[in-house]
């Protein structure tokens, strides 16, 4: 799919992304009914998102299993476990007796739809997986890795809800190698988006709309896409982020050499280059530019802003 030009991939992403119901999701009456009986497995419970789901879940009075190949510390309601996508060793013990798996990794690796496919099957406890995937992938071709991912979900034979987020505001001030280390150096948001909008959203309301899927019925065989209340551009977010720390951060709107450069320098690699190139090619077709309402439906509330998020991180 890189090497589509931005026409197709325009049309392969132009239609509005698809909803669940139009329900608006309330707590269970019944909630401590469901905190005593279930259990949760989060992969990725030290990342920038899955340690915000870990964190809402004991919120919420829900038993988590924190897996990553670094544990974190035990905390109330939690236990770190280690888990290694590519050491199928740890993961009965990683698993344990959850029945609900809240999967995100290897959603660019070529064979991550079979890896996934075996850990959900090696998981007998488990009766329902929610799938941390990223806006517009349900659209995309479906021998593209994050697509056959949703399929190899999908087709695992347990209840299934996928979550598509867009582009995370945290990546800003947490993501070393996209933007946080340019950012904090240099005063410089390199993203070669030209005037193309995305429609930010903070991990936070993920991490929200997760808890409810995670936890309740009704959301079994539906995707919702998680975005911001607006779309803006990568000129407005450096803008925002300049005011709110009292630098003058200025967009960096490179050309692809310059583009890939700048990924080539984080030390990451190539594979992790190129998909990054490929995630901006969509950026510039206008993939991330819509702006949904499941965030609001989901959890009740109004998605966080971008103002907020920068006026709590960059102005300490």
């Amino acid at each position: 799919m890189i090497g589509e030009t931005s026409r197709q991939l325009r049309e392969c992403f132009s239609h509005r992304p698809s909803h669940g119901c139009c329900l608006t999701w309330q707590p269970q009456a019944n909630a401590e009914e469901w905190r005593n009986d279930m259990s949760v497995w989060v992969e990725g419970a030290t990342g920038k998102a899955g340690r915000r789901v870990v964190a809402a879940l004991a919120a919420a009075g829900i038993p988590v299993r924190a897996a990553s190949r670094h544990p974190a510390e035990p905390s109330p309601g939690v236990i770190p476990v280690r888990f290694d996508w590519y050491d199928p060793t740890t993961w009965s013990a990683a698993l344990g007796d959850a029945d609900t798996l809240f999967v995100k990794g290897l959603d660019s690796a070529d064979n991550a739809s079979s890896i996934i496919s075996r850990l959900i099957a090696s998981a007998p406890h488990a009766r329902r997986v929610v799938l941390m995937s990223a806006m517009g992938v349900d659209r995309s071709p479906e021998d593209t890795p994050r697509h056959a991912v949703e399929l190899a979900v999908q087709n695992a034979g347990k209840e299934w809800t996928i979550l598509r987020p867009n582009w995370l505001m945290q990546n800003f001030d947490e993501d070393e190698g996209v933007y946080a280390r340019a950012i904090r150096e240099n005063d410089e948001l390199y993203a070669g988006s030209g005037d193309q909008v995305v429609s930010f959203v903070d991990t936070r309301d993920v991490a929200d709309a997760a808890v409810i899927v995670l936890s309740q019925d009704g959301h079994h065989q539906r995707g919702y896409t998680l975005t911001g209340s607006k779309a803006v551009t990568f000129s407005h977010v450096a803008e925002v982020l300049g005011r709110a720390s009292g630098r003058p951060i200025r967009h960096v709107d490179a050309n692809l050499a310059e583009h890939r450069a700048h990924f080539a320098r984080s030390g990451r690699p190539d594979a992790w280059v190129d998909h990054m190139m490929h995630l901006f090619e969509l950026v510039r077709a206008g993939v991330f530019a819509p702006v949904t309402d499941d965030v609001q439906r989901l959890t009740g509330s109004p998605p966080r802003g971008l103002e907020a998020y920068a006026k709590e991180v960059f102005s300490r």
